[in-house]
């Protein structure tokens, strides 16, 4: 075990450095922009990184930091700080070495009285940080390169409908299939909401957004618990707001 007061910054570079396979960080604010190309330098060379945070004013403050992480393949999770902060600092490397202290990956960190502590070749005990990294993914959400800024993601995707009468009298459904690729979104709405929105009954064979990945979690009875990823397609045309449009801010419900 290594105990660190002094270069943390440094110190947390060079263990990165010696990641060959994975490397998990679970630290509430990361914006230091030397530990951020380090870790994108990782998945350059094939090196799985993941990265969860919180979803707050500071996160507002610094995403654009994460494009070339994301655009390398990084999985940065957003944190739901509306009922708690987390305010976890550690981070696995390879499921044998971790990394825990006071310090937040911060630039202000870097200026303040802060600890690391550096437990290398100790796989239970990295296995018990994995498993909270787990559990808390799971009560987080998968940012989407659009939340970036990054417009150049918005494309015109062929959409399809059907018709279906709803349960109540006098009201239909509208299904949405939106496809591009081997990507394939389905969504339901409310067939007089969506006409209503439009101005008119021509529908568009196009409609302007972007793929999100998003990830879930579920129980099964045989097989325990599972993952499932798949691809939304958010809508960002103003006319479909209240309709289609969802983004993370309305899944959190910020303003």
């Amino acid at each position: 075990m290594e105990v660190h007061f002094d270069n943390i910054k440094e110190n947390i570079i060079n263990e990165i450095n010696c990641a060959k396979f994975s490397i998990y960080v679970c630290v509430a604010w990361v914006s230091e922009n030397f530990i951020i190309k380090e870790l994108t330098n990782c998945l350059k060379l094939g090196i799985q990184v993941e990265l969860l945070v919180n979803y707050d004013d500071k996160f507002d403050y610094s995403k654009h930091k994460f494009e070339d992480f994301i655009s390398n393949g990084g999985r940065l999770f957003l944190f739901d700080t509306n009922t708690k902060l987390m305010h976890n600092k550690f981070c696995i490397l390879d499921l044998s070495t971790t990394i825990t202290g006071s310090f937040n990956w911060t630039y202000s960190g870097t200026k303040h009285e802060e600890n690391i502590i550096i437990e290398r070749k100790n796989i239970d005990y990295a296995h018990l940080f994995a498993k909270q990294f787990v559990k808390l993914k799971r009560q987080s959400t998968l940012f989407s390169n659009f939340f970036t800024g990054n417009a150049d993601l918005y494309r015109h995707v062929k959409v399809s409908y059907e018709t279906k009468e709803s349960s109540h009298p006098g009201l239909h459904s509208l299904t949405l299939v939106f496809r591009e690729g081997s990507k394939e979104f389905t969504t339901t709405v409310l067939k007089s909401k969506f006409e209503e929105a439009l101005g008119h009954k021509n529908y568009p064979r196009e409609i302007l957004g972007f793929w999100k990945l998003t990830t879930e979690y579920f129980s099964d009875q045989f097989t325990g618990e599972q993952m499932l990823e798949f691809y939304e397609f958010i809508c960002v045309e103003n006319r479909f707001k209240g309709i289609l449009r969802v983004d993370l801010d309305d899944k959190f419900g910020r303003k």
